[in-house]
C-alpha cells in the first residue's frame, strides 16, 4: 500500500487538473502507473479501503478499472507492462483475491494482440490455458514475424497450433468485418474549403497526439464556424450519431492526421478498453482532399461523396450502403459516390491497423500451409495476377509504380489496386509523434523500409521544454529502428530526405509536401507512414495522371516559383484547375530547371490537392544523385545507420546502371495541358486566402508590406536566397518591415555564410533564423494581428501563420527581396530593373 498510494494520489491529482482545466478525462496510464497497478492487485484487504478520484471507489474495484479501460493496446511501454503483469497472474507467480487467472486471461484477450500477442505464445509455449489461448490467437491479428515463427515451431508436433495458422490462412480473423446495411443521423453543416488547418490548427501542433484536448480547437481561425462545437452539442441532445457535411475541397492542405482524430473524436463511439479513443462516423462532400479522404478510410471513417448543396444543417440523413444513396429527410434521394470495394474492406476491418496486419498475418499463414502441403479453403485468397503479354503504354509514375510492385507484375494503369514496394519514408516532428504512436499501436519492430528519414524541422526553432523531451524520444525511437533522426537544425525533412530518393522509387511521407522531384511520392496520414516504416510496402490504388507540358523557355526574370502559379492559370484556362484534384500531375519540358527547381514545381502539386508529381530524370538528375551520395558518404553516421548505408548502396548500384524513366507518348492521361512559357511576361503571386488565388504582380503592385519571409523547403533553398543577397545588397531594409530569412538546411546555411551572402542580408537589415521551417506552418513563428506578410512558404490560407485578421501573399525570393526593400511589392518595371 506504501508504493500504491502515492501512485494513485499523483493520479489523482493529473486527473483533476485536467477535468477543472479542460473538462475531460484523465489520459492513460504510463508503464509506471501500470506496474504499480500490477502490484497493488496482489495486496489484501482492497475491498476494504476507498478511495476518490472524481466518485468514491473499492480500492479492488479503482485497480480494475483502471488496468482493464485505462491502457494503451499495441506496443507501448505501458501495453508491456501489462501484458507482462497479467501473464504473470496466469502463471500464478502472481495473485489476487481480485483477479483470476481466467479473468487475467481474459483482459490479455482483450488487449487484441501486440504486446499481449508476446505473452500469449508464451504461455502457449508453457502449456497455460492451450485450448483458450488458441481461440484467442485464432481472432489476433496484431502478431508480429517472431511471434509467427515461434508458433511455427511449436506446430511442428502440435496439430492444434496448425489449425490456428490454417485459420488465418482462411481468413477466419475477418469474418465479421462487415459495414452495416444503412447508417442513420443529424447532419452538421459546414463550408467550402474547410483545411485540415481548421480541423487540427497548427498553433496547437503540441497537442495533437492528446486527441481529445486537441479537438477541442477545432475551427480555430475559421470565424464563421467558430459556434462548431455549440452547434454540435446542441444537435447531439437529439441523435448522438452526425453526419459532417462539407462543402467542396474538405480537407485541403496539410496531411497531418490529427485532423482525422478531431473527426473521430466529434464523430466517433468511445471504444470499450482503450482510452481516448473513438471509432466510427460518416463524413460528407462535394469533393475531398485524396490525402484527407484516405486518412479517413485508414481509421475506418465512411467518406461519402455527393452534391451538398440541398442538406441543411439539423436534417435527418440515412446512408444505403447497397444502393448508394443518402435520403435526405426521408424524402430527397442524392446519388452518392462511396470507396470503392477494397476501401470498403478496410473500412469495414476498423482501419488499416487491423485490415493490413490481417493481409500480412494471412500471407504468412498461406506460405506455411503451402510449404507443409496443408490442405485450406483457398477461397480467400487473393488471385495472383500475370504479367501483360503485350505492350501497355504507361505514364512516368504508372512505369515506376508498376516497376515496384510485388505482387509478379511489373505494369499498373489508373484504377488498378496493388501492392508496391515502398523504399523510403519521410517523418517530421509535428506528425511524428502521431506517426510513432500509430506505429505502436499496430506493433511494429524494426523498420521494414529500406529508410526512414526523421527530422526535427517544425519544432527546432526556439522549442520547448516539452519540444525538446519530444525531440529525444523520436531520435531514440527512430535510431533504434534503423532510421536517421536529423538533428534540430540540421535542415528540412523535404531539403534533406529528398537527397535519399532515387527515380525508381516510391516513397510516402508523413508531410503533405512529400513531392520528391526524382521517382514518385506520396504524401499520407501518420497510420499509413507508419505502416509504410513496419512493412516496407503498402496497398494502393492508382490514380489517374494529368500531363502538364512546358513549351520554351522562361523569359530572364521569371523564375521556378512563377511556372508553379501557371499551373493554376492555364489549367483555368482550358480545362479548368480542379483537374488535378486527386490525379498525379506529371510536368515535362523542364529540363532547363535545376534539381532545387524541380522540387519547387513537384512540391506545389500539394496545394493542387493532387495524390503526387512527377518530373521525368535526365542528365540533371544523375547528376544530382552523384552530388546527394557524396553527401551520404560524408555523414557522421554513413557507417552505422542502416538507412544511410543501405541507401549509399542502393545508389552506387543505380549510377553503376542508371535507368532514365519517361511517360509513352501513347499513355492515358485525364487531360493534357500546355503552358507556352513565352506568354508569362511578368512574375506571379498568390494573394489571399489561398494558393491558387494567382495574380499578376502588376495587379497588386504598390501593396504595403510588414512581414517578408524567405525561407521554407521551396524558399530556403541555396539559389533562392542567394538572388535575395544580390538584390537587397547595397540597401537598407525599412525599420517598418520584418525581414527574416531562413535556410532550408545547414549545409546552405555554411554556403551562404562561406560565400558571403549572409553578410549582405544582415547587412540590409534581414534576420538569420535557424535552418528550419521558419514561418511556413505557423505553429512557432507567426505574424502580427493585422499584419501584410509576403512570404516564401507553400500556403497562405486564413489563420495558418497568422491571426484572422491578417493577409498573406506567397511569390518567389526575387519578389520578396525587392518587397523587402520598398516596403511593398514592386512594380513590373521596378522588378525587372531590380532583378539579379
Amino acid at each position: 500500500m506504501e508504493k500504491l498510494l502515492p501512485v494513485l494520489e499523483a493520479y489523482k491529482v493529473k486527473a483533476i487538473e485536467r477535468k477543472k482545466n479542460y473538462g475531460l478525462d484523465p489520459r492513460p496510464l504510463s508503464k509506471e502507473e501500470v506496474e504499480a497497478i500490477i502490484e497493488g492487485l496482489t495486496l489484501d484487504n482492497l475491498s476494504e479501503e476507498n478511495f476518490v478520484i472524481f466518485e468514491e471507489e473499492s480500492l479492488d474495484k479503482l485497480l480494475l478499472r483502471l488496468i482493464s479501460q485505462e491502457v494503451r493496446r499495441g506496443t507501448f511501454p505501458s501495453s508491456y507492462a501489462k501484458a507482462e503483469g497479467l501473464a504473470k497472474f496466469v502463471k500464478g507467480e502472481l495473485s489476487s483475491d481480485y483477479l483470476s487467472k481466467e479473468d487475467a486471461l481474459e483482459l490479455l484477450d482483450n488487449m487484441q494482440g501486440g504486446a499481449a500477442s508476446v505473452e500469449l505464445v508464451t504461455l502457449l509455449e508453457e502449456g497455460y490455458y492451450t485450448e483458450e489461448i488458441l481461440n484467442i490467437l485464432k481472432d489476433t491479428v496484431l502478431v508480429n514475424p517472431s511471434e509467427f515463427n515461434r508458433l511455427v515451431a511449436l506446430a511442428e508436433d502440435n496439430e492444434a497450433v496448425k489449425d490456428v495458422i490454417k485459420s488465418w490462412a482462411e481468413r477466419e480473423f475477418a469474418q465479421d468485418w462487415k459495414l452495416a446495411d444503412k447508417y442513420q443521423g443529424l447532419s452538421i453543416k459546414v463550408g467550402n474549403n474547410i483545411t485540415t488547418g481548421h480541423l487540427s490548427p497548427s498553433k496547437n501542433a503540441d497537442s495533437r497526439t492528446d486527441h481529445p484536448l486537441h479537438a477541442q480547437f477545432i475551427m480555430d481561425g475559421r470565424e464563421d464556424e467558430a459556434d462548431f462545437m455549440d452547434r454540435l452539442k446542441k444537435l447531439k441532445e437529439k441523435n448522438d450519431n452526425i453526419f459532417f457535411v462539407a462543402g467542396s475541397a474538405l480537407g485541403e492542405g496539410s496531411s497531418r492526421k490529427s485532423a482525422t482524430y478531431t473527426m473521430l473524436q466529434v464523430l466517433g463511439k468511445p471504444v470499450d478498453g482503450e482510452p481516448e479513443k473513438k471509432a466510427g462516423g460518416v463524413v460528407v462532400a462535394k469533393s475531398m482532399a485524396p490525402i484527407f479522404k484516405i486518412s479517413l478510410m485508414a481509421s475506418a471513417i465512411l467518406p461519402v461523396i455527393c452534391d451538398t448543396d440541398s442538406i441543411n444543417e439539423g436534417d435527418s440523413l440515412e446512408l444505403d450502403i447497397e444502393n448508394s444513396k443518402l435520403i435526405v429527410n426521408g424524402e430527397e434521394e442524392l446519388d452518392v459516390k462511396l470507396p470503392i470495394p477494397f476501401q470498403l474492406d478496410k473500412i469495414a476491418a476498423g482501419g488499416m491497423t487491423y485490415f493490413d496486419a490481417g493481409n500480412e498475418l494471412q500471407k504468412w499463414a498461406v506460405k506455411y500451409c503451402l510449404d507443409n502441403d496443408i490442405d485450406f479453403d483457398q477461397s480467400k485468397v487473393p488471385a495472383p495476377v500475370e504479367k501483360e503479354e503485350e505492350r501497355v503504354p504507361q505514364t512516368l509514375a504508372q512505369k515506376i509504380v508498376g516497376m515496384n510492385r510485388l505482387d509478379g507484375k511489373d505494369t499498373i494503369l489508373a484504377g488498378e489496386t496493388a501492392e508496391v514496394k515502398i523504399r523510403g519514408v519521410f517523418s517530421q516532428d509535428t506528425t511524428g509523434p502521431m506517426t510513432l504512436e500509430e506505429y505502436q499501436l499496430m506493433a511494429g519492430g524494426d523498420f521494414g523500409a529500406e529508410f526512414v528519414v526523421q527530422s526535427l524541422c517544425h519544432t527546432g526553432e526556439c522549442p520547448s521544454t516539452e519540444d525538446r523531451n519530444r525531440h529525444k524520444f523520436i531520435d531514440e525511437f527512430v535510431t533504434k529502428r534503423g532510421g536517421v533522426c536529423l538533428e534540430t537544425g540540421e535542415g528540412i525533412i523535404h531539403t534533406i530526405g529528398n537527397r535519399f530518393v532515387l527515380p525508381t522509387d516510391v516513397i510516402v511521407g508523413g508531410d503533405s509536401h512529400t513531392r520528391t522531384p526524382t521517382g514518385v511520392s506520396f504524401p499520407a496520414a501518420s497510420d499509413i507512414i507508419a505502416g509504410a516504416m513496419k512493412y516496407g510496402k503498402q496497398t494502393m490504388t492508382m490514380d489517374e495522371s494529368v500531363r502538364v507540358i512546358f513549351k520554351g523557355q522562361p523569359k530572364e526574370g521569371i523564375t521556378a516559383r512563377d511556372l508553379v502559379s501557371t499551373l493554376v492559370v492555364y489549367a483555368d484556362k482550358t480545362v479548368g484547375k480542379d483537374v488535378y484534384t486527386g490525379r498525379i500531375i506529371e510536368m515535362e519540358g523542364v529540363e532547363f530547371l535545376d534539381a532545387d527547381e524541380r522540387y519547387i514545381l513537384t512540391n506545389a502539386v500539394a496545394e493542387r490537392s493532387a495524390s503526387a508529381g512527377t518530373v521525368p530524370s535526365d542528365e540533371v538528375t544523375i547528376e544530382a544523385i552523384k552530388k546527394n551520395l557524396d553527401y551520404l558518404k560524408s555523414r557522421p553516421d554513413a557507417q552505422k545507420s542502416p538507412s544511410v548505408k543501405d541507401t549509399i548502396k542502393a545508389m552506387e548500384e543505380y549510377l553503376a546502371n542508371p535507368v532514365l524513366l519517361k511517360g509513352d507518348e501513347d499513355a492515358d492521361y485525364a487531360a493534357t495541358i500546355e503552358i507556352p512559357l513565352d506568354e508569362v511576361n511578368e512574375p506571379l503571386v498568390a494573394k489571399p486566402h489561398h494558393p491558387d488565388n494567382v495574380a499578376p504582380l502588376s495587379e497588386i503592385a504598390g501593396i504595403e508590406l510588414d512581414e517578408v519571409f524567405i525561407g521554407s523547403c521551396v524558399g530556403g533553398d541555396l539559389e533562392s536566397i542567394r538572388a535575395a543577397a544580390r538584390i537587397v545588397e547595397g540597401y537598407k531594409i525599412p525599420h517598418e518591415v520584418n525581414f527574416v530569412v531562413c535556410p532550408a538546411s545547414r549545409d546552405i546555411y555554411n554556403e551562404l555564410a562561406q560565400d558571403g551572402s549572409l553578410a549582405k542580408l544582415t547587412a540590409a537589415g534581414a534576420t538569420i533564423t535557424m535552418p528550419g521551417c521558419g514561418l511556413c506552418m505557423g505553429n512557432k513563428r507567426r505574424i502580427g494581428a493585422g499584419s501584410t506578410a509576403l512570404t516564401t512558404t507553400t500556403r497562405n490560407y486564413q489563420s495558418r501563420i497568422g491571426p484572422a485578421d491578417s493577409q498573406t501573399y506567397l511569390g518567389s525570393a526575387h519578389v520578396a527581396a525587392m518587397a523587402a526593400i520598398l516596403g511593398k511589392f514592386p512594380t513590373v518595371e521596378e522588378y525587372f530593373d531590380m532583378f539579379k
